[in-house]
């Protein structure tokens, strides 16, 4: 299953949040902040988006910690090429 069919758009904003997380393997909120440029809200709603789709997880709420289980892009890279 595809994030699309998940439901998960990823746009611009969405990628670099990805991008941040695939280079470090986990990100506090304010890391990708400052990291993509985006406002807080823009960031959060990103997260909370990969987070409902199962592709991030909330590691620590106290920091508001983000760890990548799987970035989405490899998948609809790998059901593309099938």
């Amino acid at each position: 299953m595809s994030s699309q069919e998940m439901g998960l758009r990823i746009d611009d904003k969405t990628e670099d949040v990805l991008d941040v997380l695939a280079k470090h393997g986990y990100a506090t909120t304010g890391m990708l902040v400052d990291e993509t440029g985006y406002s807080r809200p823009t960031v959060s709603k990103r997260l909370d988006r990969l987070h409902a789709a199962g592709f991030i997880e909330y590691l620590h709420e106290p920091t508001a910690l983000w760890m990548l289980t799987e970035d989405p892009r490899s998948i609809e890279d790998t059901e593309s090429v099938e």
